[in-house]
């Protein structure tokens, strides 16, 4: 099992490319690409993009609680 701080970096980690991902997505949805799209696609590309919102949303908290865990053991003083 990871500790907290490696969850932390390992989680940072995974947000960060995720953020790329969707910077990205983002901007292929400002292109002519898109725009010649089908109805179809357009919505399933929206649906993606909020899904991986949704989940950026959950590594974000999750990196929170690690922050918590790492900060409780760091003083914890067991004396």
């Amino acid at each position: 099992m990871k500790s907290a701080s490696e969850l932390y970096v390992s989680l940072t980690k995974e947000h960060t490319e995720l953020t790329k991902k969707i910077i990205k997505i983002e901007k292929f949805m400002k292109t002519d690409d898109y725009a010649d799209l089908e109805a179809k696609e357009k919505r399933l590309l929206i649906i993606q993009q909020n899904i991986m919102f949704a989940y950026a949303d959950v590594l974000l908290q999750r990196i929170d609680e690690a922050k918590d865990q790492e900060s409780m053991w760091q003083t914890f003083d067991p004396a």
